[in-house]
């Protein structure tokens, strides 16, 4: 959709919400096309039907553990002289954001204080969407496209989470393979076999050369 500046948006095929994302790192060359596509289609579609959500590193250094906030300030700035204000701020880092760093992202950005969001580490991956709901990322994207929709009901994600973290059984399989080095190699294959080992057992891959 960003590519090709398409207004259709999600009209065509019916749906609520598209998701569109654009990798790369603000103020890239690469990247000032597609900016510039969602700036603009912000624009047409007005504010109230248009999320800006921009992942930012908050990194801590030296050994006292000081975090360190002027690179999402810095990327803020950047951003918005392209001429988009962030509406979400994902904050990745190793622990979540103190509540002083928070509200010093929030001033200097411009954003919200509850939109400053604590994207942090996480040993499994299908513990994320929990984690973001807990931050209340859920709740701004509806507030801010003002969407009528139910509760939020988790359940029965975290009954997969669990099931995946606590399996029963195990069922051993050894996978040959020519790129087994590189764990991304066959990511695809990887996941399919964790997901079909979730109801009932637990696939442990082992990797043979």
């Amino acid at each position: 959709m960003v590519g090709t500046h398409d207004r259709r948006g999600g009209r065509a095929a019916a749906v609520d919400v598209v998701i569109t994302e654009i990798g790369g790192t603000v103020g890239d060359i690469e990247s000032l096309p597609f900016l510039e596509a969602i700036r603009q289609l912000g624009v047409e579609l007005g504010r109230n039907n248009v999320v800006y959500m921009h992942l930012t590193l908050v990194p801590v250094v030296g050994g006292g553990g000081e975090i360190k906030t002027k690179p999402t300030q810095h990327s803020v700035k950047e951003l918005r002289g392209i001429g988009i204000q962030p509406d979400v701020l994902l904050c990745r880092a190793h622990n979540p954001l103190p509540e002083e760093q928070r509200r010093k992202i929030a001033l200097f950005t411009n954003v919200e204080e509850r939109a400053v969001i604590s994207a942090v580490d996480a040993d499994d991956i299908y513990k994320i969407p929990m984690l973001l709901h807990e931050e209340g990322l859920d709740d701004i994207v509806i507030d801010k496209l003002r969407l009528d929709v139910p509760p939020t009901d988790l359940s029965e994600w975290r009954r997969v989470v669990q099931a995946k973290a606590n399996p029963d059984g195990q069922v051993d399989i050894a996978m040959v393979g020519k790129y087994v080095q590189i764990r991304d190699s066959y990511i695809s294959l990887n996941e399919a076999l964790i997901h079909g080992g979730i109801e009932d057992a637990h696939a442990r891959q082992r990797f043979t050369t």
